[in-house]
């Protein structure tokens, strides 16, 4: 008979069969396999009915319909605890006569990279829109880059800007200067910034080169986003 002893109290008491019998019955079901009965359910919402949730408080569970993940709020976000990168790449390879870099002087054009030109999408939280732009549908903060190179830039100073936009308003430069090559030759840039996104947020990478409207031929486009 198993015997229990009080350090408390120093009271001896006995645990007859029916403890044994409780303790064999709870070892042998967590040996089982759950049926689906034994499984838990927890709420599934939209990322916007989740957006839209009150007063939620830490620790919350609810399913995430859009990017099929379980959130939990952790105190001012809902998050998706994964072992899986959640990161974005388009690129795009070019080395023929494209025309791709359009521009005029000052202009903002988005940069010719779309969701054809996916190399990884990882996370289920972004949405390529089309050339340039990208929805994110999670919280965060987010590491951005966007570069883009092309094999005739003119000769003497040529400026150049790849600007990040975030609802359509611009939030920094990635990358701005003048180009000054004594003759046509090949060219590229690319820049980063780290900035904090909140769900359904827009981002937009476009550029500007002054180039007096005459078309240039891009060798190489590429966005880049990853959630920190």
């Amino acid at each position: 008979m198993l015997q229990f002893v009080s350090f408390k109290t120093g009271v001896r008491k006995n645990f007859g069969p029916f403890f044994i019998v409780s303790l064999l019955c709870i070892i042998q079901c967590w040996g089982q396999v759950p049926s689906v009965g034994d499984l838990i359910k927890v709420h599934e919402a939209s990322q916007t009915e989740i957006n839209n949730l009150t007063n939620p408080e830490e620790g919350m569970l609810i399913y995430n319909e859009d990017t099929k993940q379980l959130n939990f709020f952790e105190g001012s976000n809902w998050i998706a605890p994964s072992n899986t990168s959640k990161a974005l790449v388009l690129n795009r390879a070019s080395n023929g006569n494209n025309n791709l870099i359009v521009n005029s002087t000052n202009q903002y054009y988005d940069l010719p990279v779309n969701a054809s030109h996916e190399l990884n999408n990882t996370g289920g939280i972004f949405q390529t829109l089309g050339n340039g732009r990208v929805r994110v549908q999670e919280a965060g903060t987010y590491f951005m880059s966007a570069a883009f190179s092309v094999r005739d830039m003119p000769a003497g100073d040529t400026k150049y800007i790849i600007g990040v936009f975030i609802n359509g308003t611009l939030r920094g430069y990635l990358t701005r200067g003048f180009a000054s090559l004594p003759s046509s030759d090949w060219w590229g840039t690319s820049g980063t910034i780290v900035y904090p996104l909140s769900a359904n947020d827009e981002v937009r990478f476009r550029y500007v080169v002054n180039n007096n409207g005459n078309p240039l031929d891009a060798v190489f486009v590429n966005i880049g986003i990853t959630q920190l």
